[in-house]
């Protein structure tokens, strides 16, 4: 990665945080970054940073704007599988009313890439 483009994607991160002083900054980082536990220390870069939400459930991390259907789609599956009995459109309705309860988290998210 340039450093200029990595000095853009930290002046935009530093921009985040003034104009959001309250919410967390999650760095995101990259499967290849960490493509193995040999290691104590890897070298990444900093990729851009956004404001989004998120769902940490079962050591994975969603976010809202690109992973809501999945997540919509595991409990949907849930669901059938517990209660085989139950019709197609009601299951939709226990999915849709449960995807609705779900707290997802606002913060800035770091994306974490390699260099």
């Amino acid at each position: 990665m340039s450093s200029e483009k990595q000095q853009n994607n930290v002046n935009e991160l530093l921009k985040l945080i003034k104009e959001n002083p309250d919410l967390d900054i999650v760095p995101m980082v990259d499967t290849d970054v960490v493509a193995g536990d040999d290691f104590g220390w890897w070298v990444a870069g900093w990729g851009s940073a956004s404001i989004e939400e998120i769902y940490d459930h079962n050591e994975r991390c969603y976010v809202r704007s690109k992973d809501e259907d999945e997540v919509g789609e595991l409990i949907y599956d849930r669901l059938e599988m517990n209660n085989p009995a139950w019709s197609d459109t009601y299951l939709q309705e226990q999915t849709d009313k449960e995807l609705k309860e779900i707290e997802w988290d606002k913060v800035i998210a770091v994306k974490i890439s390699v260099p």
